[in-house]
């Protein structure tokens, strides 16, 4: 039997959660809601600067095919349903490319919701990105690429260390 996408998307949940706890050194403590009805899987409070980033979590373990064959390219494919979409919000997604085992991740990006609509594909109910994982690639989504999970704790940090900035004017 294979697992569903909630299962991978509960999988990928931990492995974020663990990666940010273990990457900040504790300083960034996630909370998850009970009920995922609002499209916010996370919520890291950074306990140095007392702000805090909403997260939406979006999973793959495979990228999409090359055109025309059965061998996998560098292309994750994504989706946001426009349902649990706030561009008001500061709020962020994080697609993350797990490896086959569900282990750990190869890649995400942290793309700020608001910019979405902006980078994605449009359709009628959703938003669809399609990031290329090469590190060499310098596609829409580069700017966003996280090649490890250290790399995602500090721009996580980051944008609470802005904030935080913003909040003592």
């Amino acid at each position: 039997m294979l697992l569903t996408s909630t299962q991978i998307g509960t999988i990928g949940e931990n492995l974020l959660v663990n990666a940010v706890m273990k990457g900040s050194r504790g300083r960034l403590s996630p909370f998850q809601p009970l009920a995922d009805d609002d499209g916010i899987d996370c919520l890291f409070w950074d306990k140095a600067t007392g702000q805090s980033v909403a997260i939406q979590l979006k999973c793959r373990t495979v990228t999409l095919y090359k055109p025309g064959t059965k061998e996998r390219g560098n292309q994750a494919h994504f989706e946001v349903r426009k349902t649990t979409f706030n561009e008001s919000r500061r709020a962020y997604l994080v697609a993350g490319l797990c490896n086959e085992e569900l282990t750990g991740f190869l890649v995400t990006w942290l793309i700020p919701m608001s910019t979405l609509p902006d980078l994605a594909r449009n359709s009628a109910s959703k938003w669809v990105i399609r990031p290329n994982k090469s590190d060499g690639s310098a596609d829409r989504f580069a700017p966003y690429r996280c090649s490890s999970a250290d790399e995602l704790v500090q721009r996580i940090i980051g944008i609470c260390e802005a904030h935080e900035n913003v909040a003592a004017l």
